[in-house]
């Protein structure tokens, strides 16, 4: 075979596996538009799909509950429906859905360990659309652990629809001292790790495209803060994390970490900010307060809306 065949072959192969470029307009709805899907079982469960909604935040339901949003404020009325196997984990956190409306949900021990064994906390649970039912469905534990000092393992979740990949937080294995934690981003289909950022302590995470850039923020778990990292056509972490927007002296603690993270239509950053030290509360103390981000592009930074 010729040079110039050879030549004319690689550039065929690079031209046809090389990813396309984002264009401008689908930049700019990463993180806006959602393709997220509402699991299917719903359906038979006897609650209204439009008014249902799976929870981790009910007070004395660990695991996951599914409850039927009342009408109206003063219907206090609230059916639920519950599957037999979500309540087999412990008490669970974070949770993300995909566009087949599968469910990934993190464990979070609340007050204590006994339901939430530290072995167990780097596991990713998935509850199927079809079925409900939740089964583990990754172990990202390494050689460190969570310890008695720091109970906590992963901390945040959020599926990115855009590639259709899976982004966790843990913090297993950090100390008051050191910060051991890492945020990763997972093809959900292989279940290959194909974005690691090491010595990371973060709770929520995002990915968002509208400052022009497709970048992941995420909310220091030691800090009143929330970076970004740039991420490449790839989906790798490319640079060092950025400093985008700080909570310091905000709300009513003033040093409020930001458990969740997203973006309303508009494009403003929503974040909900929780008091967070590495020790375990009980759900009545977890207060939160909601802080609202724009990002003025004349000044190529996010300021706080009043």
């Amino acid at each position: 075979m010729s040079r110039y065949l050879i030549l004319l072959f690689i550039v065929s192969f690079l031209f046809i596996t090389c990813k396309q470029p984002v264009s401008d307009d689908e930049l700019l709805s990463i993180g806006i538009t959602d393709c997220r899907r509402q699991p299917s079982f719903i359906k038979s469960t006897g609650l209204q799909p439009q008014r249902a909604a799976l929870s981790t935040s009910e007070k004395r339901i660990k695991g996951l509950v599914l409850i039927e949003i009342p009408k109206s404020v003063d219907d206090t009325a609230r059916r639920t429906w519950r599957h037999p196997s979500w309540d087999l984990y412990g008490w669970m956190g974070p949770i993300t859905t995909d566009e087949s409306g599968n469910t990934y949900i993190a464990p979070v021990p609340t007050v204590n360990v006994l339901d939430n064994p530290l072995d167990q906390q780097n596991i990713i649970y998935k509850v199927e659309s079809s079925s409900g039912e939740m089964k583990p469905f990754i172990n990202l534990m390494e050689k460190t652990s969570p310890t008695t000092g720091n109970p906590y393992g992963l901390l945040g979740l959020y599926y990115e629809c855009h590639d259709k990949r899976l982004y966790a937080s843990t913090v297993a294995g950090s100390t008051l001292e050191e910060e051991r934690g890492r945020i990763i981003g997972l093809d959900i289909k292989s279940k290959k790790i194909n974005a690691e950022l090491l010595n990371i302590d973060a709770i929520g995470l995002c990915v968002g495209g509208m400052t022009g850039e497709k970048r992941l923020y995420f909310g220091a778990a030691r800090k009143p803060e929330v970076y970004s990292i740039l991420l490449n056509a790839s989906g790798e972490f490319e640079g060092q994390p950025k400093l985008e927007i700080t909570l310091d002296m905000l709300g009513p603690r003033g040093d409020d970490k930001a458990r969740r993270i997203r973006f309303d239509k508009n494009g403003d950053m929503l974040i909900n900010g929780i008091e967070f030290n590495y020790n375990l509360t009980a759900p009545t103390e977890k207060q939160e307060a909601l802080y609202r981000f724009r990002y003025y592009d004349d000044i190529k930074k996010w300021g706080h809306v009043r």
